[in-house]
């Protein structure tokens, strides 16, 4: 026999899983690419160099990024672990050695494509119930 209870754990169970759920899950993950969820000046960062055409070089990083979201001296923070952990490529810019640049590397790259593609399926469904 089947209580109240349980009929109503299992239409929990059953939820289907939406915006919320999805972000939840991507901001509270600890996979290789979880770097770029970090905050959101890590998420920004990720998403200004991708925009950038995968090159952005530091000074312009600094530039375009509003202080209230992050210092310099956070941006270069963020932007030297990333290079440790292998979320960001540093590259020297072929006229001027001193000017390096940033970029994505393939995996974090293909992770900022997934999460907006996700993003973006998960949004349309959403503005459909409503």
């Amino acid at each position: 026999m089947v209580t109240k209870t349980e009929s109503i754990l299992d239409l929990y169970k059953e939820k289907p899983k939406g915006l919320f759920d999805f972000l939840s899950e991507v901001f509270s993950s600890s996979g290789a690419t979880s770097f770029i969820y970090n905050s959101k000046a890590h998420f920004i960062i990720s998403l200004y160099i991708k925009e950038q055409s995968g090159y952005a070089h530091f000074e312009l990083i600094c530039s375009d990024i509003p202080k209230n979201v992050a210092s310099r001296g956070t941006i270069q923070s963020i932007l030297d672990m990333g290079v440790k952990l292998g979320i960001y490529n540093k590259l020297a810019y072929p006229n001027d050695k001193r000017v390096k640049l940033y970029n994505l590397s393939k995996t974090a790259s293909s992770e900022i494509d997934r999460f907006f593609k996700i993003f973006l399926d998960l949004s349309k469904t959403s503005n459909k119930k409503i």
